[in-house]
């Protein structure tokens, strides 16, 4: 019924701290050779300048095989734990590899597709036309049709004004 398997969460991020500034200054920092990237997969550690061993270490190459794209995502959030000085608030920025999207072929709740819910078109023989008349019937012929006109009276009433 549903896909029990779950696929990682393949990244590689740091954390990036506040310097207590509001925008449009920059609102977090951290020097890039005291920045270590932590791998959500291996959990092995990197520099930022490693960064680029990460990537083709052969975890990684093998989501990149299977067509999964590298994208580069942020997020602000309360740290697990309370710095001593500063705000009480990091960045973590990503190296995300994620899954392309596919649109589903299958309906998930239940209901069949418009194609396959609605009955298909069948043509079907005619059969041979009844008649619809009783049998005392007998056609109205023209002469009949002016002496109904004739004896009639007229449908327009005469509006006084």
């Amino acid at each position: 019924m549903y896909d029990k398997t779950k696929t990682p969460f393949v990244a590689l991020q740091g954390t990036l701290y506040s310097t207590g500034r509001k925008s449009p200054q920059f609102e977090f920092k951290k020097k890039m050779s005291s920045l270590t990237l932590k791998c959500t997969l291996t959990n092995r550690k990197y520099k930022f300048s490693d960064y680029i061993k990460w990537w083709q270490s052969d975890a990684i190459q093998q989501y990149q095989k299977m067509g999964w794209e590298l994208t580069f995502e942020t997020k602000t959030q309360e740290p697990y734990k309370q710095p001593q000085y500063g705000d009480n608030i990091e960045q973590i920025v990503a190296f995300i590899m994620r899954k392309p999207y596919q649109p589903r072929t299958r309906s998930i709740d239940g209901m069949k597709p418009i194609g396959q819910a609605m009955p298909q078109y069948t043509q079907v023989a005619m059969a041979q036309a009844q008649p619809s008349a009783p049998d005392n019937a007998v056609p109205v012929t023209l002469q009949d049709h002016k002496q109904i006109n004739e004896d009639s009276e007229p449908l327009d009433d005469e509006i006084p004004f």
